[in-house]
């Protein structure tokens, strides 16, 4: 998980004060053992507190990570009160008052013409309803979209105009970068970001251009590094092998932009194909796709992430720091300032 605002919507600005507290996930305590490590015995045979440890990383590293997120939301919830109650002890008006009037007395309400061409839009997913009988429930849909833009709109605006300092220290991993790993940028950026990914993933797919714009946004700062994640679905091997082939003859990162930008049905002929605008010796990629030349690479990247508690696409590591899902380019941006301004 990463450090990140989590602006409240609506509803829980409304009631911040009666949400109920998140549960925190506990690390396992340290097993007790002869002084020498041995948590166990078998047939005489020591299993030492370091050998569970290295079998359950991946698990432990995630519970930290969710120990954290746990206490950055709850530090966040505080801060919106804080700044929440501030701002109607200005004005001599109540939290609630200020929210009405700075959020759902600024949210427009649809016009007909508006829901009618959303309906439209879905009307395969309208399951033979009309539009009268969809109208109210397409009409809140909308509101509360609008209701949840700006809240986060005018908490941003408290922020801006009030002193927050968040001091709270997010876990670390260390994440290796191999030799033979694809990288972007200099090797010696103040910041790396890896991200962990499989091209079948949609969730990637989208998350493609946040990184295009993250990388645009911090030229000589910032090396990027791809390491590959397998699903477990079928072509997932094949498209992240095929990627690969492309690096041999040094078109690594316009193949991959390719396949989580343009859409295809991953099939050898599919992958074959996407090799024309780039340039590519057809003969020797197809030679390359249909070896196993860099299998063992994609699956020990898969099994790296693993180790560092990646079980879902895309996971990034800014400076080891964990960021998942497809995040916007702010709270990217947030990140990487934090470590820049901390000198990494």
């Amino acid at each position: 998980m990463i450090a990140r605002r989590r602006v409240p919507a609506l509803a829980a600005l409304l009631a911040l004060t009666a949400a109920g507290g998140c549960a925190r996930a506990r690390s396992a305590p340290p097993a007790e053992g002869d002084g020498e490590g041995t948590v166990a015995r078998v047939n005489g045979h020591a299993i030492t507190g370091k050998e569970v440890d290295a079998r359950a990383a991946g698990t432990l590293q995630r519970l930290k990570d969710q120990e954290y997120e746990a206490r950055r939301n709850a530090l966040e919830d505080l801060i919106s009160e804080r700044l929440l109650d501030a701002e109607g002890a200005a004005r001599h008006l109540s939290r609630d008052e200020l929210v009405k009037r700075e959020v759902d007395g600024k949210v427009q309400k649809p016009s007909a013409e508006e829901i009618a061409r959303i309906y439209e839009q879905n009307k395969d997913r309208a399951a033979g309803r009309s539009l009268q009988q969809l109208a109210p429930q397409i009409e809140r849909s909308i509101v509360d979209e609008r209701s949840a833009q700006r809240a986060e709109a005018f908490m941003d605006e408290l922020r801006k105009k009030a002193q927050v300092q968040v001091s709270l220290a997010q876990p670390r991993a260390e994440v290796p970068v191999p030799t033979d790993a694809q990288v972007l940028g200099a090797a010696k950026a103040p910041i790396t970001m890896v991200e962990f990914s499989d091209y079948l993933c949609p969730y990637c797919q989208r998350a493609q251009s946040v990184v295009e714009q993250v990388l645009e946004r911090n030229p000589g700062k910032l090396r990027f590094v791809h390491r590959d994640f397998l699903l477990g679905r079928p072509r997932s091997m094949a498209v992240a092998r095929a990627a690969q082939c492309a690096g041999d003859q040094g078109k690594f990162w316009d193949y991959r932009h390719g396949l989580l930008t343009q859409p295809g049905d991953w099939s050898d002929d599919d992958l074959v194909r996407r090799t024309a605008a780039l340039g590519l010796d057809g003969r020797a990629f197809q030679a390359c796709l249909a070896s196993d030349r860099h299998d063992k690479a994609i699956q020990d990247s898969s099994a790296e992430g693993t180790h560092l508690g990646v079980n879902s696409t895309p996971t990034f590591f800014i400076n080891g720091r964990r960021l998942t899902g497809v995040r916007s380019v702010e709270q990217f941006q947030e990140v990487i300032d934090s470590e820049l301004k901390s000198g990494g």
